[in-house]
């Protein structure tokens, strides 16, 4: 039986401790929209994106945590929003799967000190075409942030997984998050893959 070896490597823009606890006195989603209208109708086009700042930080902590963006790309990409999708989920045998995903709505809290900080955790399997797991790894960071003075909404997580002793076939790999900040917000993704064999 041929042995099976996941090797992964992890680039993610984020890092996080000291008690952190929501903004207080932050105005709720419905009222800084209000706001955000008001100070449009006035053409104050500054207090209104501020507002509308402050109403997309209260909707992204009360959303689900979710994935956007989530594809095999060519390359190791070097910021949010620069990665190259893969023409196609076909992988030669030697060739690293190379995992790109933009995840958002996870939990960020806000010190006294005014800056931001998250945590969170993921996890892969690979699956084969009869649905078995063949393995993967549990417990990947956490990867944290903290020290930003802005809310962050441009995250992105890399991975890549060299499979040593996977036979040529088709494949599912998935990725799970979990905010350790939240442990109920968890999101899942799973993205199809072939293996062909050298050419």
């Amino acid at each position: 039986m041929r042995s099976l070896t996941f090797l992964v490597a992890l680039a993610i823009v984020w890092f996080c401790p000291a008690p952190l606890a929501l903004a207080q006195n932050a105005p709720s989603a419905l009222q800084a929209l209000d706001q955000a209208s008001a100070a449009a109708r006035i053409g104050d086009n500054k207090a209104a994106l501020e507002s509308i700042w402050a109403a997309q930080e209260a909707l992204w902590n009360q959303a689900p945590l979710s994935i956007r963006n989530a594809y095999f790309v060519t390359e190791q990409p070097e910021n949010f929003g620069s990665y190259k999708p893969r023409a196609n989920a076909d992988f030669q045998d030697n060739e690293p799967l190379i995992f790109y995903t933009e995840p958002y709505g996870f939990t960020q809290l806000k010190g006294p000190d005014g800056t931001y900080g998250y945590s969170i955790n993921g996890a892969f399997v690979i699956i084969d075409s009869s649905e078995k797991t063949l393995g993967g790894q549990d417990n990947l960071g956490p990867y944290e942030m903290r020290g930003h003075r802005t809310f962050s909404v441009e995250n992105m997580l890399a991975m890549t997984i060299g499979v040593k002793g996977l036979p040529p076939g088709s494949y599912t790999l998935k990725v799970t998050l979990t905010d350790n900040l939240n442990p109920a917000k968890t999101v899942s993704v799973t993205k199809p893959f072939r293996l062909v064999g050298d050419e």
